[in-house]
């Protein structure tokens, strides 16, 4: 007995074809769903960023290359540049969410981080694992740097499934394990995180499966990541994407990256360059 990605039936194995039977359980598709073209249910969520990825303050979504940037340790709040830069500009030196003073050092740092680990706070028990992923104001120690990210994603964090995603994909001072590579990025891409998303499609393209990396490279593309663009590119080039599904992963591509903007955040660019 096998279950469907798609319907989510349980059914006997001749229910699917040799091909689908031979696919992870999130990736496979019985004949009557084929037949029907019904998606994956990987495929029908996480098509939109949530409210977490936008900054709190001018509320436009967090540019992805910024996304991954550690928290405010103060309120655990996640600011553009383009927010940070205006409140320096008007003489803040605060935070510019909670007006805490900001830590001067590494260890008011972790103490901040720390005493909401000690509340329950799934962020910050993903904040402090990175710390100890990075050995960033404490020892490298990338055991404890996994055991906090598996706490924080069973709270639900969806960077913490997309970090132990990475670890486990690239065997990064961890035994590889494609498995939980898979199953992490699938739980944190399901979720909206879009590098989760392009990795899911780096996966199954060395796997061999086009068709499932285009499926994932189009989503990621319509979230504004680039370097999924630039695959569906590739794979149109190759005469595996068509023409209609570039033009549709171009678009998607570029209404992201406006929504992204904000003349504040473009300021905040040139000054860093």
């Amino acid at each position: 007995m096998k279950i469907c990605g798609a319907c989510e039936r349980e059914l006997s194995d001749d229910s699917f074809s040799e091909e689908e039977r031979g696919r992870r359980q999130s990736s496979r598709r019985c004949e009557e769903c084929v037949a029907a073209g019904n998606q994956l249910v990987l495929m029908k969520k996480g098509l939109a960023r949530s409210e977490e990825d936008e900054c709190p303050i001018c509320n436009l979504p967090l540019p992805l290359d910024d996304n991954e940037l550690p928290s405010q340790a103060c309120c655990l709040k996640r600011l553009c540049h383009g927010c940070n830069f205006s409140a320096v500009k008007r003489g803040m030196w605060d935070c510019p969410f909670c007006r805490t003073p900001t830590p001067e050092t590494d260890s008011q740092v972790l103490a901040m981080i720390q005493k909401r680990v000690d509340a329950g706070d799934p962020m910050a028990i993903w904040n402090l694992g990175s710390n100890y992923r990075f050995g960033e104001g404490v020892e490298k120690d990338v055991t404890r740097a996994v055991e906090l990210y598996e706490r924080a994603a069973e709270l639900g964090v969806k960077e913490a499934h997309h970090n132990l995603g990475v670890l486990y994909d690239k065997g990064a001072d961890v035994q590889e394990n494609t498995d939980k590579a898979f199953r992490h990025y699938e739980a944190a891409a399901m979720r909206g995180h879009v590098p989760a998303r392009f990795n899911l499609g780096c996966m199954e393209f060395r796997a061999e499966n086009d068709d499932l990396a285009l499926q994932h490279w189009m989503i990621a593309a319509n979230l504004g990541y680039q370097d999924a663009l630039n695959n569906v590119k590739g794979m149109f080039m190759k005469g595996v994407a068509t023409k209609v599904e570039y033009t549709e992963a171009l678009r998607g591509y570029q209404c992201a990256v406006d929504e992204m903007r904000s003349p504040e955040r473009d300021d905040a660019k040139r000054l860093r360059h």
